[in-house]
């Protein structure tokens, strides 16, 4: 800090004699030896402090601090004067002097006056700079809290508001000043308050408070991440609390959909797999049997024993048809489909199967828009959908099936995080049953989850809704209080353009021409069943247990084969890399996959690998027949 000294005094032998001292001592030394020339230095100079003399040529001392002091305030002031003017230099200390001193100056007590006025200017801006700090601080605390989005709270020592942000006050719709004086007991009621009056306790007791607290805000339970701590003062001695509470809400539904969505992708990557190997043996079982019953009569022994066991078989196949829906690995035939019509459609069986006692109402929007989906698995849904209401309403009630255009925007898609922002058709299907609790919804498209009597449902209907609806790339979700009825919404993406109508194909004759046909499968009952009825059907057949020896076979006897029957879930290279080997081994090869399922089969990744045909296991006879015959016509 530079130590600049002002000295007026028209005394020049006192002046110079104390610039030698001074400068000694580490001062810079400005003088006048008048009133008019000291304002002249004070404003060149700009001293620290300033050693004036009582009485001076052209004035007092005491005019002239009245003076300098306007011109610089926080220059600090002390009086020179004689004993006779000692009245005169009291008066100055009252305008604002520091001190006095008396002539003859003496050195030692000069050097101490002006040890302790820069003591004293160091001391104020310390207290200067202190108090910059403490109102930059101040202004960052109120930017942080006025803007935050949490609500930020300070309590007294008897829980009375003292303080609440902007963002608290929104959240409960009141004026920040609503809060302050009260308690939470004055403005939540006795029992919402309870808990947050025992941690206020604990706080002011010293502990500090971090917490998942559910708090009704407008009658609805929010969940808030709690903290709170102790204020204290200088000597340590708690004055209140301050507090943060964040909004958890969202992110608690949030994470809640991603938690569910990951188990349902699970239940689905196991179904698909238990699907897949218990469609192996049902096609052994069937096949087997239909192939015992080509040879028998009606009347026959065994005859109809052999008809129950397919007919059993034909049962399983289709409860691993609706687990293999719900994983999405099943084929998806879509096109261009009018929502409206296939409701339509539908309502004609529904008015036949659903108990009198029920009504169902349509609510179609007209000129729906077009969306890309298969209408036999649409069917599905809206049938599933509908016998779900009928079930929940034993003793009659009302089912409402709507159609509505809309466009889901960004609100709803931060709710619903796997819904990318577009136009959707949503068809909505609402009972006017029982209703269902919040846990009851939480599982209800599990597979094999069912609140029916056992023997009354097989727990997978919406299950199987779930693995269309999202195999279409669509949404549903259930909307159910206990009492008040259930809905389901389920939404499908708009599509603009329309696609060319698909024919059947021509039966014609299912015998074989003494073709080919090389038929890879891992499983053994598989290949015996194949070689069996491929056999008897008038095809060559050959036989590969893997991929490899598939492509050995095709290598050695390529012009022998017309056409490979290959299975996509093999251990080894699998069938999908044996596909693209053959296509390079052979780019006109044909090849028809059959699996029990193929998990980018409806999404067209087969298509784009080149197989030339698809049959889901476990088959039918005539069905695999078809397929093969269909495969070998087209060129």
């Amino acid at each position: 800090m530079l130590k600049t000294v002002l000295l007026v005094d028209d005394d020049t032998s006192l002046t110079d004699n104390l610039e030698d001292i001074l400068q000694e001592e580490g001062y810079s030394l400005c003088s006048a030896s008048t009133c008019a020339e000291a304002c002249n230095v004070m404003l060149s100079c700009k001293p620290r402090a300033a050693l004036l003399d009582i009485k001076l040529p052209d004035g007092s001392g005491t005019q002239l601090l009245s003076e300098l002091k306007r011109l610089d305030p926080d220059c600090i002031f002390s009086i020179m004067t004689a004993y006779a003017d000692l009245d005169s230099a009291l008066a100055a200390l009252h305008q604002g002097a520091f001190h006095y001193i008396q002539k003859p100056v003496r050195p030692t007590e000069l050097l101490a006056l002006l040890d302790r006025v820069f003591a004293t200017i160091r001391l104020r801006e310390e207290k200067r700079q202190a108090e910059q700090k403490l109102r930059e601080s101040e202004e960052r605390f109120r930017m942080v809290f006025d803007t935050a989005h949490d609500s930020i709270f300070v309590k007294s020592k008897n829980s009375t508001y003292t303080l609440v942000n902007p963002s608290m006050a929104k959240l409960f719709s009141r004026q920040a000043s609503d809060f302050i004086g009260k308690t939470d007991e004055d403005l939540f009621g006795t029992e919402a308050s309870a808990h947050l009056r025992r941690t206020d306790l604990q706080v002011l007791n010293g502990e500090s408070v971090e917490e998942e607290h559910t708090h009704a805000v407008k009658g609805v339970p929010r969940t808030f991440h709690v903290i709170k701590v102790p204020m204290h003062d200088h000597s340590g001695n708690i004055t209140g609390l301050i507090g943060i509470a964040r909004d958890m809400t969202e992110r608690k539904h949030l994470e809640a959909q991603l938690l569910q969505a990951r188990k349902m992708e699970a239940v689905g990557t196991l179904a698909g797999g238990i699907a897949h190997d218990f469609n192996n043996l049902l096609q052994a079982i069937m096949g087997c049997a239909e192939l015992m019953l080509l040879g028998k009569q009606l009347n026959e022994p065994g005859y109809r024993e052999l008809d129950d066991i397919v007919n059993a078989s034909r049962r399983g196949a289709e409860l691993t048809k609706q687990l293999l829906t719900f994983s999405r690995k099943v084929e998806s035939n879509r096109k261009p489909m009018d929502i409206n019509e296939k409701v339509k459609d539908a309502n004609r069986l529904l008015i036949r199967t659903i108990p009198k006692m029920i009504d169902i109402e349509l609510n179609l929007q007209p000129n729906i828009k077009m969306i890309s989906a298969d209408p036999v698995q649409m069917e599905q849904v809206l049938m599933n959908l509908t016998m779900n209401a009928r079930d929940a309403m034993a003793s009659g009630g009302k089912v409402l099936i709507e159609t509505r255009n809309v466009s889901l925007g960004r609100e709803f898609c931060e709710k619903h995080l796997e819904v990318k922002q577009g136009d959707y058709v949503l068809l909505r299907v609402s009972d006017t049953g029982h209703g269902m609790d919040s846990t009851t919804v939480e599982h209800i498209f599990e597979p094999f989850y069912t609140t029916k009597e056992i023997g009354k449902g097989t727990g997978l209907g919406l299950a199987a809704v779930y693995g269309i609806v999202k195999g279409h790339d669509g949404h549903v979700f259930c909307e159910s209080r206990v009492g008040s009825g259930t809905s389901f919404n389920v939404y499908i993406p708009a599509i603009a353009d329309a696609a060319s109508p698909v024919y059947p194909p021509d039966l014609g004759n299912l015998e074989g021409d003494n073709d080919g046909i090389l038929l890879v499968d891992d499983d053994e009952f598989m290949r015996g069943f194949g070689e069996a009825m491929l056999s008897r059907f008038g095809y060559r057949v050959m036989l590969a247990e893997n991929a490899e020896k598939a492509l050995d076979i095709y290598r050695e006897r390529k012009d022998e084969i017309d056409l490979v029957i290959l299975d996509l879930i093999m251990p080894g290279i699998g069938g999908r890399e044996c596909l693209e080997r053959l296509l390079i081994m052979d780019p006109g090869v044909k090849v028809l996959i059959a699996s029990g399922y193929s998990p980018d089969w409806h999404t067209g990744g087969s298509r784009e690998t080149r197989a030339r045909g698809f049959i889901s296991k476990p088959y039918e006879l005539k069905k695999m027949l078809r397929t093969i015959r269909d495969v070998l016509r087209k060129p």
